[in-house]
């Protein structure tokens, strides 16, 4: 499921600030692995939104692999065991940078939806980043040390954490040279036969009006 607008402009919608909380309870204990998730009637109760906004945020959570369907199409959605791991991410090297996250946003007192706002990514990404699927980028973890104050600690996990990985750590692009100034003319001179400015290194150009017969359009001083 893309991501709306207003997550991309660091605003999380009611939808993901919903399923944030849900992310919450999963990462703090309240919900373990195969536990039942909470109802959309639940959820709306707990956030005060609507029950359709409610169960839209469960279906992401289905989606991106948080929680799973029951035994029957009936049965409540229940929390995914082994969602910590995905894909190429599994291994040891990740779970402390995955976990330090998860500590440093909760003694921040920030709840995943706050915490993407402050970053101006998905809360998803911010929930995938917490269990242990870190395909975000340096850039990434970057802002997250700076919002949560820690001081290079998250951005020297995640260089150690690529480094585990046998990839090679992408290094900050150098600044772009700042362009060169165009030159000022010295003077401007206005005739009949156009305007003639003469440039810092001595030459002259002649800028002739439309209709005019054009005369040379650059020549030295003295020539």
């Amino acid at each position: 499921m893309g991501v709306s607008p207003r997550s991309r402009l660091g605003a999380p919608t009611k939808r993901e600030t919903a399923a944030g909380i849900v992310r919450d309870m999963i990462a703090d204990g309240t919900l373990l692995p195969g536990a039942p998730a909470p109802s959309g009637a639940e959820l709306a109760r707990k956030t005060g939104f609507g029950m359709l906004t409610c169960r839209a945020a469960l279906r992401t959570l289905l989606a991106d692999g948080t929680l799973t369907r029951g035994a029957s199409p009936n049965a409540r959605l229940r929390v995914a065991t082994g969602s910590a791991t995905s894909g190429t991410d599994r291994g040891a090297p990740r779970v402390p940078l995955s976990s330090a996250l998860a500590a440093r946003r909760h003694a921040a007192k920030l709840t995943q939806p706050q915490l993407a706002g402050l970053l101006g990514v998905s809360v998803t990404t911010v929930g995938h980043a917490e269990t242990g699927r870190l395909w975000q980028s340096r850039e990434f973890w970057q802002r997250a040390d700076r919002a949560l104050g820690a001081a290079g600690a998250l951005l020297d996990m995640y260089d150690q954490h690529r480094a585990a990985a046998g990839s090679p750590v992408a290094e900050e692009p150098p600044e772009p040279p700042e362009p060169p100034s165009p030159p000022l003319p010295v003077s401007v001179a206005i005739s009949a036969a156009g305007v003639l400015v003469t440039w810092p290194d001595g030459t002259e150009s002649l800028v002739t009006p439309p209709g005019c017969q054009a005369g040379p359009q650059a020549r030295r001083s003295g020539e």
